[in-house]
């Protein structure tokens, strides 16, 4: 397609790009790209509907053809963003001025008048379209005051638990229930309704399912009675595209803006080797350029059979993520993991911020019925006696070492009383952020208040 018509194209596409450029009818070659371009802008001014009418505008063309010619200019083509336009626009015009030159030299040096003063209007117009090149190749750096002067705000998806416009990786071992959990979370966000008793910021929602077989999906669907969630499945006429592969940019191009999505799971999203740290950093930094159009994402992810908090593969998809969420069954008593093996009716799930956050820590715990494919938040029986060490750790008890945080709870009744479960205690709200720990003199190890 000459760029004429690719430009003519995207106005078909989205007239309203028109207000956004400075095209002219002078821009287009005369003939059929000047008409199309005036038919064009006069259809957007009459009408101001952003698709143009290609009958309509077949009709204001006339001729032989002219359905077929204006057919050709969205064959292949997208619209784009209004910057992705006004640079198209501007490369457009650049070509169009070195053709008129070279038509001009051309013709002059043929007719023996070549005259610089003649060609001097164009080459003053390239050279400033080179300047404007060159101011723009520096507009991406930033002062500080001007990142300051930014009107942002931090927003949740979910509070506490999903940030906005975050890479956030969810995993645990296969099976064991993230597929519910992200299904609910979705439902919950695309209708604004709390998630497990979290404010949620309604989003429209697309799910994107590389992995369960369309009739489990279903299934699970309908017994969580999802609705307004948009699911994009591998038995779709049009699958959705791989992560490393070439149209990829269709979740840039294709989704609503300020969308969450949700990647079930990654592993089934790309093809490359998930242990290679260079094959991880391509998937994820793609999933960061569809971050930055303005989407949150969530990316399922397993983990390995011997530890649901350590995920499959190279460390880089941890790395690379903003966020990560682990999802793993514990035992009610003392929420210490639970082997694969381990049937406790009583369990829990536990749901939090993993090993890996820019954000605060947070973890729940819940139940599951398996009859209705739902999980419901569960008193943590721990909570009470984490809190107490926590104002402690925060005031009098700041800079002891473990035995003495030890005979102060014994001495003040909180906690368990066994000494190995008291440090599993411990362990556990160092985890969690609540406070830090470092090792002392003689390896004694200190706790002192978190400094998040």
């Amino acid at each position: 397609m000459i760029p004429a018509q690719e430009i003519l194209g995207a106005l078909v596409l989205n007239a309203s790009l028109l207000d956004c450029c400075d095209l002219m009818s002078a821009d287009f070659p005369a003939g059929r790209e000047r008409d199309c371009f005036e038919a064009i802008s006069a259809i957007w001014e009459e009408v101001r509907e952003p698709q143009i009418d290609q009958a309509l505008l077949a009709d204001k063309l006339g001729g032989d053809g002219a359905a077929t010619y204006v057919s050709s200019l969205t064959a292949g083509n997208y619209a784009g963003s209004t910057e992705s336009f006004r640079v198209r626009v501007k490369a457009f015009r650049k070509r169009a001025i070195e053709a008129r030159l070279l038509k001009t030299i051309e013709h002059d040096t043929k007719a023996g008048c070549l005259s610089l003063k003649g060609l001097r209007p164009d080459l003053e117009l390239i050279d400033k379209l080179d300047a404007e090149d060159q101011a723009e190749e520096r507009s991406f750096l930033r002062t500080g005051l001007e990142l300051q002067d930014i009107e942002l705000r931090f927003e949740w998806t979910i509070e506490k638990l999903l940030p906005a416009r975050s890479l956030t990786l969810l995993h645990s071992r296969g099976g064991l229930g993230k597929t519910w959990v992200s299904l609910a979370l979705a439902q919950a966000v695309s209708a604004g309704e709390p998630f497990l008793g979290l404010e949620t910021k309604r989003r429209t929602v697309y799910y994107v399912d590389f992995e369960n077989p369309l009739p489990l999906l279903v299934e699970r669907v309908r017994k969580l009675n999802i609705a307004d969630v948009n699911f994009w499945h591998l038995s779709a006429d049009r699958r959705p595209p791989k992560l490393d592969g070439p149209d990829w940019t269709l979740y840039k191009k294709s989704l609503a803006p300020g969308s969450l999505i949700v990647i079930d799971t990654l592993r089934a999203a790309h093809d490359g080797d998930e242990n290679s740290s260079q094959d991880a950093a391509i998937v994820m930094n793609r999933l960061k350029e569809i971050r930055e159009a303005g989407h949150d994402i969530v990316a399922l992810h397993h983990t390995g059979k011997v530890n649901d908090r350590i995920y499959k593969g190279s460390t880089a998809w941890s790395d690379l993520a903003d966020h990560v969420l682990d999802f793993h069954r514990v035992k009610k008593e003392n929420l210490e993991e639970i082997e694969d093996d381990d049937q406790d009716p009583d369990a829990l799930f536990s749901l939090g911020t993993g090993e890996k956050t820019r954000f605060a820590p947070f973890r729940l715990y819940l139940s599951f019925d398996p009859e209705t494919g739902i999980f419901n938040t569960a008193q943590d029986p721990k909570s009470t006696a984490l809190d107490q060490i926590a104002d402690y750790i925060r005031g009098e008890g700041a800079g002891q070492n473990q035995g003495a945080i030890i005979e102060w709870a014994k001495e003040a009744g909180v906690g368990p009383r066994m000494r190995q479960s008291f440090i599993a205690l411990l362990q556990r709200g160092e985890r969690e952020g609540r406070w830090r720990s470092f090792k002392g003199l003689h390896g004694a190890r200190i706790y002192e208040p978190s400094r998040s």
